[in-house]
């Protein structure tokens, strides 16, 4: 009998470290798939920076802010996060007496806030726009406003 007793509470011991090894395991790959998928939804935010061209931010500067409305931008690309803007026309639908240092948002092809854009001179027909994280730091938008879906220009 003393035998099947501790037969028996060697295989209890037995049984309760090969659970304790499956949850280690099943945390650890949790922490793993949890830590991947970090990493792919961050390498798509870059990836997403990357894709926008001088064509979508010209199209986006309208599509964001009322001012540049009937403006017709034009924008060179210095870097994949900063564009380089000149307006066609000044911008007429808020009247402002300086635009330089002026901040405004610009959309992506999808209707959400990609960027930011600064004015360069007082008349409002130079600006320098920054895609995705780099209009946070440039301290245009903030960072709960990059990717918020908008409903059409804001004004004001």
């Amino acid at each position: 009998m003393g035998d099947d007793l501790e037969q028996a509470v060697a295989a209890q011991i037995a049984g309760s470290i090969v659970v304790r090894r499956r949850r280690k395991r099943s945390r650890t790959t949790i922490a793993a798939f949890a830590t991947a998928g970090v990493i792919v939804v961050g390498a798509g935010a870059a990836a997403a920076v990357t894709l926008l061209s001088p064509d979508t931010v010209e199209r986006g500067m309208p599509g964001s802010s009322v001012i540049f409305i009937d403006t017709d931008p034009t924008c060179t690309k210095k870097s994949d996060v900063e564009f380089d803007c000149t307006l066609a026309k000044a911008p007429s639908k808020e009247v402002l007496s300086d635009y330089k240092g002026t901040k405004e948002t610009f959309n992506d092809a999808d209707d959400n806030i990609a960027g930011g854009c600064i004015g360069q001179d007082s008349a409002g027909l130079h600006w320098t726009c920054y895609a995705g994280e780099k209009a946070v730091e440039m301290d245009i938008i903030g960072k709960d406003l990059l990717g918020q879906h908008t409903n059409g220009p804001a004004a004001g």
